[in-house]
């Protein structure tokens, strides 16, 4: 059986759907495509869904920055503007900006990697900076997202969350979507189905948690979902992406006279040892607790320890 996210609303329950406008792009002077708005910097648009990029690496043999960089192109577009303003299927970049995401060096790194090996659809826009005496293009990233899985995505993008809306029968409108680097509005949907992915229970489970937060970025395709209210379409994902934030220190530590203190400050406490002490410092995880407290984390091999020290 699938798993899907559902709520469902009360049968009395009328639903308004948003008009479907004509999806026609802006007046740029620039080579349009059907609900395109331009190449314009992400920060400087109001939408939350424009300039989303793929990225794939460039296995081509000759000497940095002529090659060994990303190959980018806009998701759901045919076409993408590279540095020197011409279109082209997909543009070249030697580098990936990250400054403006506020990673740490580690989780910069990691997320590059990612980023150049496909596993991450990037926010930003395509500038250039002078590597070895020369311009290059570069790709200064905004945002990005981290697929959950390894599996190659297909089908359209779309920027997903929860509706909000509360149901007692389905299907229901839960997830509201919004097509990736299109000028149409968001749509609501029976709800997503994430199994598709290849993803483990774990990473279900915090897609959906994700959908009621920061969303999710998922490449996915129609299906109809049907129920006791009717039917309507459903999305079921390819591939799902969750956004990268930056990793908030760990604010707790061992303390105490002998160690065995977990907090987020130094603590005082009597000198005595026991035996039990050294199982915190061999296998214990001082770190927060789901109270928001610092503890020492349960883990079987703690326990395993502290039941024979």
């Amino acid at each position: 059986m699938k798993t899907k996210i559902f709520s469902v609303a009360a049968l009395a329950a009328v639903f308004v759907l948003p008009a479907c406008a004509a999806e026609t792009a802006p007046d740029t002077g620039l080579p349009s495509e059907e609900g395109e708005a331009g190449d314009g910097k992400a920060d400087e648009l109001s939408s939350d869904n424009f300039t989303f990029y793929s990225a794939r690496p460039d296995y081509r043999k000759c000497m940095y920055p002529m090659c060994g960089g990303t190959w980018v192109k806009r998701v759901n577009r045919s076409t993408t503007k590279c540095r020197d303003g011409s279109w082209a299927e997909e543009c070249y970049v030697a580098d990936l900006e990250w400054k403006k995401v506020g990673l740490s060096p580690d989780d910069e790194n990691l997320a590059d990697a990612e980023a150049r090996s496909g596993r991450v659809v990037l926010r930003g826009w395509i500038g250039s900076k002078k590597i070895n005496g020369s311009q290059w293009g570069v790709f200064n990233v905004s945002e990005g997202w981290r697929a959950a899985t390894e599996n190659a995505p297909t089908g359209t993008f779309y920027r997903a969350e929860s509706s909000g809306i509360q149901c007692i029968t389905f299907p229901c409108p839960v997830l509201e979507a919004s097509k990736l680097n299109s000028t149409l509005g968001a749509k609501t949907y029976a709800g997503v189905d994430l199994t598709p992915s290849g993803a483990t229970q774990d990473q279900l489970d915090e897609g959906w948690k994700a959908l009621s937060g920061s969303g999710l970025i998922v490449a996915a395709t129609l299906e109809t979902v049907t129920g006791p209210a009717g039917s309507m379409n459903g999305l079921s994902a390819s591939q799902f992406y969750s956004k990268i934030v930056p990793t908030k220190p760990n604010p707790c530590f061992a303390t105490g006279c002998s160690g065995q203190i977990c907090a987020d400050q130094d603590m005082m406490s009597t000198c005595e040892w026991k035996p039990a002490y050294a199982c915190y410092k061999q296998v214990g995880k001082c770190e927060p607790q789901a109270n928001g407290s610092c503890g020492w984390t349960q883990t079987p091999e703690l326990k395993a320890c502290l039941a024979n020290p």
